[in-house]
């Protein structure tokens, strides 16, 4: 086993323990271990788990022991010193407290020396006192967390849920604020973020990524993000820096000019020698004249009108391209999600088609995430055109809803598939991450009733 196989991970769990987060607590702990057995063969490591709960836990679910609990009776910190409120059962909503619980953990967790250190929060409202809009506390919160994981060399992954139906967001604007604070919690301290304002997550590929990215050293995982985070910030990237004056900075320019000077040169050798050969006397040799001229007349070289061979261009880089078809059956590496329990491969017009045929069975649910692929190849920084194609195939009740997702975000709205056989493109646009890119096609309808829908022609390429 490598040193790096064998590189010490610690990712300790933080959910909020409101009853609205019940349903990603047992999704989270259903997945585990098929997610943790995925993750030993993709990015093997010596992985250490814990998971708490905030002032609270879900029974027959992998967040049994809280916050509180933890860091006082196994790891010796004192009551006193712990950031987070108590809870009480009516007037504290200590139990959202994302952000302090966060602190709690990094300052006092009983981490491994030599250990990668993680924390990973879930929440569906702020990070601090719970609520669907922010405030100048509650921005302060995610600040201190940021300030805190950066001392204590701790990454922060972000997972941000649905919010509960009686308590939406007041506004698209209040939404859009929310996702910023949990992305910016997670990018400045190196982290992954995964936002999910409506359905589930497939936490075996949220589990899965999050335990690779947990192998990589803070100060990497936070130079690959700046970029991202200055985005979504709204700061400007630095100017570039000009450039070196130094001479092995202009190296590729010297090599240019020296081979263009040598080209003239070899054309001027040729033109002489062959006007100054054997014994024709019929133009004299115009390169040698100078050497004839009486001293006091000053040499007038004539030299040949000859073409400076051109500078061939640098190669451009080869657009991406990935089509998915699903000829001959075959996913071209995209995987079917949890939101898939019925599916089936069928030709239409030559072409080779998936049909989603949910069914009305207890305890099923179809919203989630349909197809997923992990792209490696992406260039950072570029942008890439991601769409699909999808079609209603009957005329029940209830009209299949989809979107595209990247990294747990839709790029594109939520779109209806509002006509029986009607032939609706998604698609919509993205800049690519470091490393690992997770792209989904994601279905927002829970019910078996109707919901049934096709897709075909996947496609994945450079933007422009």
């Amino acid at each position: 086993m490598s040193e790096q196989d064998n590189k010490k991970v610690d990712l300790v769990f933080i959910i909020d323990s409101s009853l609205s987060m019940q349903d990603e607590a047992e999704a989270l702990s259903a997945q585990l271990g098929a997610a943790i057995e995925e993750a030993r063969k993709a990015c093997p490591s010596d992985l250490r788990t814990e998971f708490l709960g905030i002032e609270g836990g879900f029974s027959g679910t992998e967040f049994t022991t809280t916050v509180r609990q933890y860091l006082t009776e196994k790891a010796g910190a004192s009551p006193a010193a712990l950031k987070g409120r108590e809870h009480i059962k009516e007037g504290n909503p200590a139990q959202e407290d994302v952000a302090p619980a966060a602190e709690d953990v990094i300052r006092f967790f009983d981490w491994r020396d030599g250990a990668e250190k993680n924390v990973f929060v879930l929440g569906d409202e702020s990070l601090k006192g719970g609520e669907m809009t922010l405030d100048a506390d509650r921005i302060k919160a995610c600040d201190d967390a940021i300030a805190t994981a950066l001392q204590f060399n701790v990454k922060i992954h972000t997972y941000l849920g649905t919010p509960h139906s009686t308590l939406p967001y007041p506004t698209p604007a209040d939404e859009k604020a929310m996702i910023r604070e949990y992305k910016r919690l997670a990018l400045r301290t190196g982290g992954e973020h995964y936002i999910y304002t409506s359905g589930v997550a497939d936490f075996a590929t949220v589990l899965k990524t999050t335990i690779c990215a947990s192998k990589v050293a803070q100060h990497d995982s936070i130079a690959g993000k700046k970029d991202e985070a200055d985005a979504l910030e709204g700061k400007s990237p630095a100017s570039p820096p000009a450039k070196d004056s130094h001479l092995c900075a202009q190296a590729p320019e010297i090599v240019r000019a020296v081979n263009a000077l040598a080209g003239v040169l070899q054309s001027l050798i040729d033109v002489c020698g062959n006007s100054c050969t054997g014994n024709e006397k019929k133009h004299a040799c115009q390169c040698h004249e100078h050497h004839r001229q009486p001293s006091s007349q000053p040499a007038t070289p004539v030299v040949p009108d000859v073409p400076v061979p051109p500078v061939s261009p640098e190669p451009l880089p080869k657009p991406f391209l990935d089509k998915t078809d699903f000829a001959n059956n075959q996913l071209n590496n995209w995987q079917f999600g949890p939101a898939t329990p019925e599916h089936e491969f069928y030709t239409e017009g030559g072409a080779t088609l998936i049909r989603f045929p949910t069914t009305n069975v207890k305890g099923r649910t179809h919203n989630g995430v349909l197809l997923y692929k992990h792209y490696t190849e992406l260039q950072q920084g570029k942008r890439y055109h991601f769409s699909v194609h999808a079609r209603r195939d009957n005329d029940h009740k209830v009209v299949p809803e989809l979107s595209l997702r990247v990294a747990g975000q839709d790029i594109t709205p939520v779109t209806a598939l509002a006509k029986k056989g009607e032939w609706v493109t998604l698609s919509g646009e993205f800049t690519a991450a470091p490393g690992d890119n997770l792209l989904e096609i994601f279905s927002h309808q829970a019910s078996g009733d109707g919901n049934d829908f096709s897709i075909t022609g996947i496609s994945v390429k450079s933007a422009g």
